[in-house]
C-alpha cells in the first residue's frame, strides 16, 4: 500500500468524504508524520524480527554487489541493519565460493589463518570485510540481511509492514484522542497483535528446520 492510498484510507475513516489532503496540505504533512511514527513503533516492537525485513543483497538499491580480485572491503546497502547469513557467497551456480561469516568481536581469533571467512564491520557505515590472507574471487556477492524500516516520503512510497491497517488505525487513534474515542486504538492493537502471531506462525506442511528432514519430517 502506497502513501497516497494510506492517506485516502485515513481521510475516509476520519472525514467520511472523498476529498483527501494532498502534498503541501497541513493534514497531509501531519498524517504522513504519524504514519512514520507508526512504522517506527512497529519496527521497534520488542522481541520481533519481522520476516518482511529480511532481504537479499541483490534486491538492495545500493551497496557493493560485485567482488574484485584483490579487494577485501565492500560497502553494505544504506538500509543494512545486521547480517542474516551464516555465509557470504561470491559467484553463481556451482562455481560460487562460500565465506564463513564470523562475529567482528572474534576477529583476533582468526587473523593469522588463510581460511575463507569474512565479517561485517558494523560502524556508522557498515562494510563487508574479507580475510585479507585469503584469495577473494571476482564475481557476484550474495548474502541476506535485516534491513531498517523505510519511512514514507513521497506519494508512491510503499509501506513495508504486512498489515498496513495498523498504521492507518494508529493515525486515526491519534487524531481522535481529543474526542475521547479509543476504538481506533483498540483496532490498531489488534492489527499489531495479528502481525506478531503471523510472524511466528510456520505455514502448514512447511518444515522449520533441516533437522526435521532426518526426523521423519519428509
Amino acid at each position: 500500500m502506497t502513501l497516497a492510498e494510506l492517506i485516502v484510507y485515513i481521510n475516509t475513516l476520519y472525514n467520511s468524504n472523498s476529498t483527501s489532503p494532498t502534498f503541501g496540505d497541513e493534514d497531509y504533512t501531519v498524517w504522513t508524520s504519524l504514519l512514520n511514527i507508526a512504522i517506527n513503533i512497529w519496527y521497534s516492537e520488542e522481541g520481533m524480527l519481522w520476516r518482511e525485513m529480511f532481504v537479499k543483497l541483490a534486491d538492495a538499491s545500493d551497496g557493493d554487489k560485485t567482488a574484485s580480485a584483490g579487494d577485501w572491503s565492500y560497502d553494505c546497502p544504506g538500509d543494512f541493519s545486521f547480517p542474516a547469513s551464516a555465509y557470504v557467497w561470491i559467484g553463481t551456480g556451482t562455481n560460487k565460493a562460500a565465506y564463513k561469516v564470523i562475529d567482528q568481536k572474534n576477529l583476533s581469533m582468526y587473523e593469522d589463518n588463510s581460511d575463507r571467512w569474512c565479517y561485517f564491520l558494523l560502524d556508522g557505515s557498515p562494510t563487508l570485510e574479507f580475510n585479507p590472507n585469503c584469495t577473494v574471487t571476482a564475481g557476484t556477492i550474495n548474502y541476506v540481511y535485516y534491513k531498517t524500516a523505510t519511512n514514507l516520503t513521497v506519494v508512491g512510497s510503499v509501506i513495508e509492514m504486512s498489515d498496513p491497517l495498523f498504521a492507518v488505525f494508529f493515525v486515526l487513534n491519534e487524531l481522535k484522542k481529543d474526542e475521547g474515542d479509543a476504538s481506533a486504538g483498540a483496532v490498531a492493537s489488534q492489527k499489531l497483535e495479528g502481525m506478531r502471531t503471523r510472524n511466528f506462525t510456520v505455514a502448514e506442511n512447511q518444515i522449520d528446520s533441516l533437522l526435521s528432514m532426518t526426523d521423519g519430517g519428509l
